[in-house]
């Protein structure tokens, strides 16, 4: 499967062809539920399950954010060393830097350029908020578990002498 925001070059090419991005696993995310200890087993399982399934998603969705923040981050740059460069003779002979750089930074494209930037940036900030929220909801889960587990030898233990 080729991700859309994947580049097309071999390398990446590569990649598609010996891995698959995991498909969303459903239309929203879980919800811990405020007290663990009434949810049985298989329930408890399941959920921890969903949120394993969810937090592989979201980081191959954060991996694709962070390589079109950083792409968009390069353009961005590119642009502006561009609009530089073709505005640098424009101005009088006395212009300074800082008044190029300044040109520069009210160019149409560098503002259009900059803008995409801070949306390719936000959203991988976000991605990477729902990422590390799966994550610890699944280490809530999983220590849950590990305490049911640690719980029910003794537990068998007592049901053998109290019976």
């Amino acid at each position: 499967m080729t991700h859309p925001l994947a580049p097309k070059s071999p390398l990446m090419g590569d990649f598609f062809s010996k891995f698959s991005l995991p498909d969303k696993p459903g239309d929203a995310l879980p919800e811990l539920p405020p007290y663990l200890d009434d949810m049985p087993d298989t329930d408890l399982m399941e959920l921890y399950r969903e949120f394993i399934s969810w937090g592989s998603y979201a980081k191959a969705e954060l991996v694709l954010a962070e390589i079109t923040e950083e792409r968009t981050a390069n353009q961005q740059k590119f642009k502006e060393a561009t609009i530089l460069i073709s505005q640098w003779g424009e101005g009088s002979k006395g212009d300074t830097v800082t008044l190029a750089k300044a040109r520069r930074d009210t160019d149409p494209s560098v503002v259009e350029a900059l803008d995409e930037y801070a949306q390719a940036r936000a959203v991988r900030k976000l991605t990477e908020s729902v990422f590390e929220r799966c994550e610890r909801s699944a280490q809530v889960l999983s220590r849950e578990l590990s305490r049911r587990i640690s719980m029910a030898p003794q537990e068998r233990r007592q049901g053998k002498y109290t019976a």
